[in-house]
Order: C-alpha cells, then sequence, then structure tokens
C-alpha cells in the first residue's frame, strides 16, 4: 500500500483543513503531522534547512518534496490532475505557491500565530 506523510500548520485553518481534505480524500494512506504539536519535528526540519515557513513538505517513497513538487504530488494523489499540472508548469507552478505562502503569512499574522522559527 502506498503511503505518504504529510507535515501541515496546524495553527493555520487553511493548512489544516487542506491537511484533513488529503486525508479523507486520498487513494493512499495519508499520515498527518500537525508541526505545531510536534516541536521535535520541527527544530529536525529546521536543523536540516528545510525552511518550514515557506515550505509545504511531503515524504513518499523514501522522497521529500517540497513547495509546489510537494503540492503537486499530493493534488495528483488526490485525483485533481490539472490543478496538479498548473503546479508542474516552469514558470506558473512556483508562482502559484509562493501567492499560498504569502497568503498563509498574512492569515498566521492576523490569527496572531508566530512564524516556527520564532515558535520553537
Amino acid at each position: 500500500m502506498n503511503e505518504l506523510t504529510l507535515f501541515y500548520d496546524g495553527s493555520c485553518y487553511f493548512c489544516r483543513n487542506f491537511a484533513l481534505m488529503s486525508k479523507l480524500q486520498s487513494e493512499v494512506r495519508v499520515e498527518l503531522i500537525d508541526l505545531r504539536e510536534h516541536p521535535n519535528i520541527q527544530r529536525a526540519l529546521l536543523a536540516e534547512g528545510c525552511d518550514i515557513d515557506s515550505s509545504f513538505v511531503v515524504e513518499a517513497n523514501g522522497q521529500r518534496l517540497l513547495e509546489n513538487a510537494a503540492m503537486s504530488y499530493l493534488l495528483a494523489q488526490l485525483g485533481y490532475q490539472r490543478m496538479a499540472w498548473l503546479f508542474d508548469v516552469p514558470l506558473l507552478g512556483p508562482a502559484l505557491y509562493k501567492t499560498l505562502v504569502v497568503l498563509r503569512r498574512i492569515y498566521l499574522f492576523f490569527a496572531r500565530k508566530k512564524p516556527f522559527k520564532d515558535a520553537v
């Protein structure tokens, strides 16, 4: 059975709901890890140089996928092939992904939540 691990920000309304939807709709087994509840994993990812404040992180098939590659992979697993394709387009994919990062930061600012780097 295929499995993937999705690391997400449980303090972000959008991240949390997308993670839950991913688990419910995916054709593979999805393990959800809320990084706000696992500071040890937060520190480990940060120590490895993974910018978890601006990276969507998925581990699947022994690989760690980040940013738009992770988003594309997960959307494909959910059956959203056309949307996944958008995140694979060379200039468009990174731009779409950076837009999501900015929206998340705006949400966290108004929700008065600290970025991971400041919370650990």
